[in-house]
């Protein structure tokens, strides 16, 4: 799905595919409990609903005393609690209503198509109430409510059609998956999410996937038995309805750290200023865009912007910079070769500066001089970073060089990844460090790794900007920005490379892509809890090359290694 290409609907076309009265599909059994019965939903700052079932798959609804419509619906039930789907005829609007039979409480989601840019996207209103039916009638006084007490937590579900999908709770408004049995899956995909409390054991949960297909998933979880039930409603990536409902069975794989205060409850969701204003429209949530942020360019426009500017180790990065490592000397006085695998690139360093290199090829008379920073995240083992200037693709290159073992791993980068102009590219390369009085080995390398596989750190850089890094595939990762009282709050994802290289430090490189297209890569040392790391990419301004640092925290982590295991066939 991360790389996926998803095509714009009108609305005529959403129309025809929904068709005169749809009908969400399913194989499970359904709920028939509310066939022949009458029903009247009232919900806070909401409609009324008249409901009648007339049987198993047809009710007829009148909203707030309009024209009574009939439609086609489809119900499951899990414990005491009913998910009731349906569509209105002609439409492009919908209701799924979940009711707790024991309570009579009822959360109900507003749904429809055509209401922002991507038509495709499926917008959500929710409600709280109540329904009068045979079981009793009158206001109950209690109502479900948000709540952060599923935030940290981590599911593996297979559902009736053996779909296979890892989920992950770090945010009380966003989530991440990983698609398991997909096999173009395996990359982590972010979404605004609800999280609603029914019970102790009881709760809704809900994503809309929204700069990718834009479908949305509602599911009512119970934590006794790990089962749920669900619909999903959108289009997929050959722009097929995608409307069904379905169960699933799963394991809860772990649950990491939450850091608001003990008596938060997650009720409310204080989301500052700025954004409490934008909230009250109808349908709105928290969501980042990055599709319209940070729109594609042509490579004349990239060649513009690389003409424009490059500013190496000035200002900060997009990770404000109080806990950046102090710059080493380490390097200065040293003379080097890297000689990396498999025919790949010799490069000799003269080093005689803190700040600045010189570097040519192997075989070259032309030495080039480049500014540089140094980290010495372990001892003996430094990362530095540079620019090849003059590279018509802004060539970048990061090494993390252990001179006690005569290693190096170099995430050799540029501008321009294949799918888009300006994302950057980056791949790991592995090789041998050579110099007087080294001895580099013949066969052992630094390697990919999935040590890090389901773990989970906080990151704080500084004093006005902390982050939770979840490493949820060998491959990828999310990261998730606190709100101001400790909730995690908004989500993104990239596609990254784990390295190992010794037991007391790991690479992690990672390219923002489907977003701001820039480069990160750090070495974390797990024994003194710091990171150092450089920041790479193309903005609007020009190229930047930055260096950030944050101290970490653990943060739990996901028995999920098990997942991803090369299944035999």
């Amino acid at each position: 799905m991360f790389f996926y290409t998803y095509n714009q609907l009108s609305p005529e076309q959403i129309l025809e595919k929904l068709g005169p009265k749809p009908l969400a599909a399913s194989v499970s059994d359904i709920y028939t409990g509310l066939a022949g019965k009458k029903a009247r939903v009232s919900l806070d700052k909401g409609p009324v609903l008249e409901l009648e079932f007339k049987c198993e798959s047809r009710l007829i609804i009148s909203e707030d005393g309009s024209a009574s419509v009939e439609a086609s619906y489809k119900a499951m039930n899990i414990k005491e609690a009913v998910l009731v789907s349906f569509m209105l005829p002609g439409t492009f609007r919908g209701w799924n209503l979940i009711i707790d039979t024991n309570t009579r409480t009822v959360t109900a989601f507003e749904v429809w198509f055509c209401g922002y840019k991507d038509n495709r996207e499926v917008q959500r209103e929710i409600y709280y109430g109540y329904i009068d039916c045979e079981c009793g009638t009158g206001d109950p006084g209690v109502r479900t409510a948000l709540t952060n007490r599923i935030e940290g937590k981590g599911f593996f579900w297979k559902d009736d059609i053996g779909i296979e999908i890892l989920n992950f709770y770090p945010s009380v408004i966003y989530s991440s998956f990983v698609e398991i049995s997909n096999p173009r899956g395996g990359i982590t995909i972010t979404a605004p999410s609800d999280f609603i409390k029914i019970s102790d054991n009881l709760f809704i949960y809900s994503r809309v996937e929204c700069e990718y297909s834009g479908t949305m998933v509602l599911e009512v979880i119970d934590l006794f038995t790990v089962k749920n039930i669900g619909v999903r409603l959108g289009f997929d990536e050959n722009d097929a309805l995608d409307y069904r409902m379905y169960k699933s069975c799963g394991k809860i794989t772990g649950q990491i750290s939450t850091y608001e205060a003990m008596t938060d409850y997650g009720t409310t969701i204080d989301l500052g200023p700025s954004m409490s204003e934008a909230m009250k429209k109808k349908g709105a949530r928290p969501v980042y865009r990055p599709k319209y942020l940070y729109p594609p360019k042509t490579r004349e426009e990239v060649k513009k912007a690389l003409a424009n500017s490059v500013e190496t180790f000035t200002g900060e990065s997009i990770m404000p910079g109080g806990n950046v490592m102090p710059l080493s000397s380490y390097l200065v006085g040293k003379k080097f070769t890297l000689r990396f695998d498999d025919g790949g690139p010799v490069w000799e360093y003269d080093i005689t500066e803190k700040t600045v290199l010189k570097w040519r090829c192997e075989g070259s008379d032309t030495w080039q001089s480049e500014s540089y920073q140094a980290f010495e995240p372990a001892e003996d083992l430094i990362m530095f970073c540079h620019l090849h200037t003059g590279d018509e693709n802004s060539r970048c290159v990061t090494f993390a060089v252990d001179f006690a073992n005569a290693l190096v791993t170099c995430i050799d980068a540029h501008i321009g990844n294949g799918r888009t102009e300006f994302e950057v590219w980056h791949k790991a390369i592995f090789g041998v460090l050579e110099m007087d009085g080294v001895q580099p080995p013949l066969i052992r390398r630094h390697t990919i790794t999935n040590e890090l596989t389901g773990k989970a750190f906080t990151w704080t850089y500084s004093e006005t900007m902390s982050s939770i890094h979840v490493y949820s595939s060998p491959e990828s990762y999310s990261w998730t920005i606190f709100l101001a009282y400790g909730s995690g709050g908004m989500m993104w994802s990239s596609p990254c490379i784990y390295v190992k290289l010794r037991e007391d430090a790991y690479l992690m490189s990672w390219v923002e892509e489907t977003c701001n297209g820039h480069q990160g890569t750090f070495v974390f040392n797990p024994r003194i809890m710091h990171d150092c790391g450089f920041f790479y990419g193309l903005n609007e301004n020009g190229l930047h090359l930055t260096s950030f640092g944050a101290y970490a925290r653990n943060a739990g982590q996901y028995d999920i290694a098990s997942y991803f295991d090369a299944k035999l066939r």
